[in-house]
């Protein structure tokens, strides 16, 4: 599966309603979004690039990277895991969006 136009200017349109302070960009074949999170715990801001590729979105879940590191959910390519069982990728339900708020879920539960 392919992201097409439509299914792009969907979710550019959330990302821009949901979180304005997030930024998009182009680096073909990849793309995604950029900004930064303040930890409500710690009050530290984080870099999170969330990133896919224009051939195997929205068929699979991007990948979350965040700078600083915390907690202990890390894959080998630096990536953040966070699929589980209970809410696995489903490309008709989820987003970049969604995907950011799985973040702010594992930043609260990690103290971040």
């Amino acid at each position: 599966m392919q992201i097409d136009k439509v299914r792009y200017a969907m979710e550019w349109q959330l990302m821009r309603n949901t979180f304005p302070e997030f930024r998009a960009f182009a680096r073909p074949p990849k793309f995604g979004w950029e900004g930064f999170l303040q930890g409500k715990k710690s009050g530290r801001l984080y870099g999170v690039v969330i990133i896919s590729t224009e051939t195997t979105y929205p068929a699979y879940r991007p990948q979350v990277f965040i700078t600083p590191h915390f907690g202990g959910n890390w894959l080998a390519d630096g990536s953040l895991c966070i699929d589980n069982h209970q809410s696995p990728w489903d490309a008709a339900l989820h987003s970049f969006a969604n995907t950011l708020l799985r973040v702010i879920e594992y930043m609260e539960k990690n103290n971040a």
